[in-house]
């Protein structure tokens, strides 16, 4: 079975795989044995063997408005990836393998099948993070097109705030998700699976106030379960 290196190592890497990254924090959250890697990298690979195809049948495969359709074709029309609205905070929607089967998550998830999908089909798409919202922008023109994962790729309108569109870092990324976790883990009562949520948000880069801040929030975590 495949496997992905560790997440201390990944999240030390310059530029760590945000695929890899996203497999590695489920394999410290869940079960040993209960993340299968290979199948996840297989589904993704997949997904990017038919959006390659998908836009190598466009009328201008270069041109980036269809090959963000093309994206949105494929992964929210055809494979309807969506978001799960009847159980938003589950942490089973911040499982990237899970996901992947599934094909229901939360946005941030969702986003990181849409990035790394098109990564391997060779176009510049990368996760976002708006105000209150977690989204992808085709970055291949000077205006970035954005998708929203969460509601079947759709088109996100003029009005999105357009100073936080920028493509965000794999480290930056994995950060939220595990502060998503963090607070779902917390509001089940699941002190254990929080505190090691909170623990692996440390090993990540972060500057000397949000470092300070997340070990408070760690050092909370653990006086409670004691």
């Amino acid at each position: 079975m495949a496997a992905v290196p560790p997440f201390a190592e990944l999240a030390a890497a310059p530029i760590p795989a945000l695929d890899e990254l996203a497999l590695a924090l489920a394999v410290e959250l869940r079960p040993p044995g209960s993340v299968d890697v290979a199948a996840a990298l297989r589904r993704l690979d997949a997904l990017a063997d038919e959006l390659r195809g998908a836009v190598a049948a466009l009328a201008d495969p270069d041109d980036v408005a269809q090959q963000a359709a093309a994206c949105r074709d494929v992964l929210g029309d055809r494979h309807r990836f969506d978001g799960d609205r009847e159980q938003y905070d589950h942490p089973d929607n911040s499982m990237l393998d899970l996901v992947l089967e599934r094909r229901r998550g939360l946005p941030i998830l969702l986003s990181v099948v849409y990035a790394e999908t098109a990564r391997r089909a060779g176009l510049p798409v990368a996760g976002v993070g708006l105000p209150g919202h977690f989204v992808v922008g085709h970055f291949g023109a000077e205006d970035p097109i954005l998708l929203d994962p969460f509601n079947h790729g759709a088109e996100v309108g003029a009005d999105a705030d357009t100073r936080s569109v920028r493509p965000w870092a794999t480290t930056e990324i994995a950060m939220r998700m595990l502060n998503n976790l963090v607070g779902a883990y917390v509001r089940r009562r699941d002190l254990p699976a929080a505190i090691r949520a909170a623990e692996l948000r440390l090993l990540l880069p972060a500057d000397d106030g949000l470092r300070r801040m997340l070990t408070e929030e760690l050092d909370a975590l653990e006086a409670e379960r004691e």
